[in-house]
């Protein structure tokens, strides 16, 4: 019998090739959907790409990428300036701490504005020498005329660069009984008139003096700008011990026309002095010497006032009734081997007698162990007078006289200077000068 079969179709033969399912209910086959990729899809997509170029391109066009564009500019180059700032700020003040800078480089600090405050004010209160502190004060005041500091920081440079100068001695003799003058400089002596910064007349000052035994100098004095001073005198026999006796001075400080107003009080720095009865009131003369006497001679003239015909003329009393038209000056041609401290007499040519005219005090000249015609001479010119009344039968008709000065040394009057330190002891005599005599 051969093979039978079962009737079944074909296709469910093994071995028989189907169709499928899919293929049969989506109504294609493979090759149906390659035809996804036909020519005219690609078109579309090539389309979509050149519009996607076009819109980049107008993005690029618009005003508002081009504002970005120049504020994003604006932001680098103002950062990369601050940087370079910065960096030249921290250059200057890491200078501040070297041992070779200079008052130039110092007060240079300012451009830079507060980056270096703290380094100034260091610098300022322990400078390596005082150019650099006044260097640095200045700066600080810069700062301060700029309106960059607060009021604590105006009132602190005040207080740290306040400073006092006592222009006195510290030993007397207790013998001595001539009023005794005493001077103080105040203030804030790095501030400069024409500087950039905060000028002396921007600050008043008022003050008083304690310990000297005078009511009136216990009062504060009216206020005024600019830098301090102070001359008084004290008696010696006011201070019944030797000492040490204690002055001081009180000071206070209000800014004048600047943006803080603000007054304080300052730290009283004293000065004190004693009486010595050891020392001698003579101690101050030198010892003479022909050498010196003749230098001292030829170095001392009087001298008639040159006036042209626009001058006025000026006069100095010699009594109730008679006058000096243009009295004449006492010129000195310093240095001097010594220093003077004399009384000025004057000697009328025919006229009996020498008539007191005021004191010459010349301090500060060469010393005696040097020679002074190694430094330039430079003139001196001393005033005559006030004269003590000339009796009136000793000149009693004007007209022209001859008139030579006597200086007669007086160590009494050389305390009260203390740059005085070794008098000429011997008495001076100039020749003769023509003067004439007015009457009132």
């Amino acid at each position: 019998m051969s093979p039978s079969h079962s009737g079944a179709p074909d296709n469910m033969q093994p071995g028989g090739k189907t169709s499928g399912i899919g293929n049969g209910e989506t109504g294609r086959s493979e090759s149906d959907s390659d035809s996804g990729l036909s020519p005219g899809s690609g078109k579309g997509r090539s389309r979509s790409r050149r519009n996607a170029l076009a819109e980049s391109r107008n993005w690029l066009g618009e005003p508002r990428t081009t504002v970005l564009v120049v504020l994003g500019g604006v932001v680098l180059l103002g950062g990369g300036r601050k940087l370079l700032l910065a960096w030249k700020a921290r250059k200057a003040v890491a200078r501040l701490s070297e041992q070779d800078i200079t008052p130039r480089q110092v007060e240079s600090v300012t451009q830079f504005g507060r980056s270096g405050l703290p380094e100034l004010f260091q610098t300022f209160g322990e400078p390596p020498s005082s150019s650099l502190r006044d260097a640095a004060g200045r700066a600080i005041s810069v700062l301060w005329a700029h309106d960059q500091l607060i009021a604590e920081e105006e009132q602190a440079l005040v207080r740290r660069g306040y400073t006092v100068e006592w222009i006195a001695r510290r030993r007397y003799p207790r013998a001595l009984r001539g009023e005794i003058l005493i001077r103080a400089t105040y203030g804030l002596l790095f501030l400069l008139a024409d500087g950039p910064g905060i000028k002396p007349a921007d600050l008043e000052w008022s003050h008083r003096i304690t310990g000297a035994r005078r009511a009136a100098l216990e009062e504060y004095s009216a206020w005024t700008p600019g830098a301090g001073h102070v001359d008084f005198t004290i008696v010696p026999s006011d201070f019944d011990t030797s000492g040490p006796h204690r002055l001081a001075l009180q000071t206070r400080v209000r800014t004048r026309g600047l943006t803080d107003t603000w007054q304080i009080d300052l730290p009283h720095l004293p000065f004190s002095f004693e009486f010595d009865s050891r020392l001698e009131i003579r101690s101050l003369l030198a010892l003479p010497d022909e050498h010196r006497a003749e230098m001292i001679a030829r170095s001392i003239r009087p001298e008639s006032q040159q006036l042209s015909s626009d001058d006025l003329s000026s006069f100095l009393a010699l009594n109730q009734e008679m006058m000096i038209r243009n009295p004449a000056q006492v010129v000195i041609a310093t240095p001097l081997p010594c220093d003077l401290a004399h009384q000025i007499f004057l000697e009328f040519d025919q006229v009996p007698g020498r008539f007191r005219a005021g004191l010459i005090l010349l301090s500060g000249q060469v010393d005696s162990r040097s020679e002074a015609s190694e430094t330039p001479a430079a003139s001196r010119r001393f005033p005559i007078g006030p004269v003590e009344p000339i009796p009136r039968e000793a000149i009693d008709q004007p007209g022209s006289r001859r008139l030579r000065v006597w200086l007669e040394p007086d160590p009494d009057r050389g305390w009260t200077d203390p740059d005085v330190r070794s008098i000429w002891p011997g008495t001076i005599e100039t020749g003769w000068v023509n003067l004439e005599i007015v009457r009132r």
